[in-house]
């Protein structure tokens, strides 16, 4: 066999400097077991963690990889071009030319009570505990009323607050619009009227912005005398709600009486006597009388019936007279009472005084308790009268709405600013998720 069929066949290649060299050329069986040699090779590299094709860059740096990897550098330049350096650009050449100036009021307030606090409640007050009637959560009312759809819908008709917030209308960013549902109406409200609470004075602090200083003003005016209505309506459902009870009780002890008063006057009307007391003392009285004079008549017949005939006229007389003063005190006897037992009695009341006596007694019992009832509401209801007068509400401003001489609104630069870390901020989320997923695929 000559040198020559020894030889393997080669194949020759430029290199990138116009170089020639030759490489021994592949038989098909070894170029089979060079392609699974070579996936073999790829696959333990992605499991280990290793990208083949950086790998690849790293080893020859001047492939068709590098390009790509440019391009897509370049398109991610453009993509920051096109949605960050553009649009913030625009948006800060908005805010420096179009954006309208805004003037702010501010004014400042504080819910208190006349109550005042005794010297024991004011460690309470530090503590958190409050007073006996803490103004912190009537304070938390008003502030959120401020910011509720009640107050939009409580303002005067003077204020059209789409008017006055439209009044530039060039400024499409800041502006109103109109024709807005209340939801939409009552965001701007919140966004151009601020309202901030500080629980350790009980102040609530308002600032109005709008397009003009005169509206800031009208508008915190509005503001202040709304709130000034619903704390007076909240110290006025306070005191009618601690007055609440005493009214109902004063009404039933009032109800008791009278009840206990008409059944006095049936009584007195079916028994014809207005004291059947009075009319038991004078039985009483009749009956010691005549016991006297029967004793005296008795008395009297025991001595004649010394030298007397009990049949002569004085002493059938005197039997007579005994007789007669004995039937009279039997029958004032049975007007106070039958004799017999009390229990399940139930002869004639208007003839038996002993019952029209107990039927009185426990009227006469029931009236006496129901007045002292009544005199003990009627003294309650004064007593809570005074304290609804002392815990009484009233809103103290000490600051009134100011008017503005210079636009503090809207801040062009921080906005500007704002926009740009934004709009660069979803463009690293999305370039950080773009790599993210190229290096799992």
């Amino acid at each position: 066999m000559s040198s020559a069929n020894k030889l393997p066949e080669t194949e020759v290649k430029p290199d990138s400097k116009g170089a020639i060299f030759t490489l021994p050329a592949k038989k098909e069986g070894s170029t089979a077991k060079s392609g699974e040699r070579d996936g073999k090779l790829v696959s333990r590299l992605r499991k280990s963690g290793l990208d083949p094709q950086k790998l690849l860059d790293l080893a020859l740096p001047n492939t068709t990889a590098k390009s790509v990897t440019k391009l897509r550098h370049r398109l991610m330049l453009v993509g920051f071009f096109l949605f960050v350096a553009l649009p913030s650009a625009a948006f800060s050449v908005y805010m420096f030319l179009w954006a309208s100036d805004q003037y702010h009021s501010t004014t400042a307030f504080a819910v208190r009570s006349s109550n005042p606090v005794a010297a024991t409640e004011i460690l309470g007050m530090v503590m958190g505990g409050g007073g006996s009637e803490s103004t912190t959560s009537n304070s938390y009312i008003v502030a959120d009323y401020i910011q509720s759809q009640a107050i939009l819908e409580d303002l005067p008709e003077d204020i059209d607050l789409e008017a006055i917030f439209n009044r530039e209308s060039s400024d499409f960013v800041f502006s109103m619009g109109s024709d807005l549902p209340i939801e939409d109406r009552l965001n701007y409200w919140n966004d151009m009227v601020d309202v901030s609470f500080d629980a350790t004075s009980s102040v609530i602090y308002i600032e109005v912005r709008s397009f003009r200083p005169e509206d800031s003003v009208k508008i915190a005016e509005a503001v202040l005398e709304r709130s000034e209505i619903l704390v007076n309506n909240l110290s006025e459902s306070n005191r009618r709600q601690t007055l609440r009870y005493a009214e109902e009780a004063v009404a039933r002890a009032e109800a008791r009486l009278k009840a206990i008063r008409k059944q006095m006057l049936a009584y007195r009307q079916e028994t014809q006597e207005v004291d059947p007391e009075a009319n038991a003392q004078i039985a009483a009285e009749m009956i010691s009388g005549l016991d006297k004079e029967r004793a005296s008549r008795e008395a009297e017949k025991a001595t004649l019936m010394g030298y007397l005939d009990e049949n002569s006229p004085r002493i059938r007389m005197l039997d007579q007279q005994i007789a007669s003063l004995e039937g009279e005190i039997a029958s004032v006897r049975k007007r106070l009472g039958t004799g017999g037992s009390a229990t399940g009695e139930t002869g004639d009341r208007r003839n038996n005084l002993s019952l029209r006596l107990a039927d009185y007694s426990e009227l006469t019992v029931e009236e006496e308790f129901a007045q002292q009832l009544y005199v003990t509401s009627l003294a309650s209801l004064e007593r809570a009268r005074q304290e609804a007068d002392n815990k009484s509400l009233y809103l103290a401003t000490f600051i009134q709405p100011t008017i503005s001489e210079d636009a503090q609104y809207p801040g062009r630069l921080l906005y500007s600013l704002a926009f740009f870390l934004v709009s660069a901020g979803l463009w690293s989320v999305v370039v950080l998720l773009y790599y993210n997923v190229r290096d799992r695929t």
